[in-house]
């Protein structure tokens, strides 16, 4: 049994994979909470374990000692893996590179990548699994609380997405929201400009659900693909 890990910015995701590579029900705890997580129950079932890790080497150290005996993988990203060239080597984030991977195994042309979580990152394959580069910027909590923390008299309080936002809140997180859509319909622009084709948009993180409905792009043009960190880290185990 497999363990795959994805120790994000924030948040710890962890799932077992059986010999078929599919996923068991995922499991998420906040990265401050993980010493007093179930993760040693689910190494305990596991005779090899994957992950990926952006938060640093003292969480690394943390889950090593919750994870033992069972000695843990952390990848590094590398020029080639899993029908996917990466163009940026060694500079591109572990978690972006096995997202990619988990992307190329079922996608065969040119997609944009996104991943909406703590950060929102947007990543261009080409139909040959080059990857060509990336944008980082502040996912949708970031950006509003970026807002009120530097501007007065303003708070955080719930509002909802409207097109023409009538007060505060409302207008905080539609224009937030306006944002996040924005750059992506920008990197799509581009994309297509590069390529010549159409592509495809993979959606994944936490704030998917919210993001892609502002898109107002075909249906058949975006999938949202769960934990496509975890379905990356799979692929992986067969080439290391």
């Amino acid at each position: 049994m497999l363990l795959v890990i994805d120790i994000g910015n924030t948040r710890t995701k962890w799932a077992l994979a059986g010999d078929d590579g599919n996923l068991s029900k995922l499991e998420v705890c906040m990265n401050a909470d993980i010493a007093a997580s179930n993760l040693r129950t689910a190494a305990q079932k596991a005779d090899r374990a994957l992950i990926a890790n952006v938060a640093g080497e003292p969480i690394a150290q943390q889950l090593a000692q919750l994870l033992a005996p069972l000695q843990p993988e952390f990848i590094v990203v590398s020029k080639q893996a899993c029908g996917v060239v990466n163009s940026s080597y060694p500079s591109l984030g572990v978690d972006r590179w096995a997202a990619l991977i988990a992307v190329r195994h079922s996608i065969k042309q040119v997609v944009l990548v996104v991943n909406a979580g703590t950060a929102i990152t947007m990543d261009s394959l080409d139909s040959r699994g080059v990857f060509l580069g990336g944008t980082i910027m502040p996912g949708l909590y970031l950006l509003q609380t970026s807002l009120v923390n530097n501007t007065a008299q303003l708070n955080l309080a719930e509002g909802k997405v409207v097109d023409f936002p009538a007060n505060t809140q409302d207008a905080i997180l539609s224009g937030c929201l306006n944002a996040a859509a924005g750059a992506i319909h920008l990197m799509l622009k581009r994309l297509e400009k590069h390529s010549g084709w159409l592509p495809k948009l993979v959606i994944s993180g936490g704030d998917a659900h919210k993001i892609a409905p502002a898109l107002n792009l075909n249906a058949k043009q975006v999938i949202i693909i769960e934990n496509l960190v975890l379905q990356g880290l799979v692929l992986l185990t067969k080439e290391i």
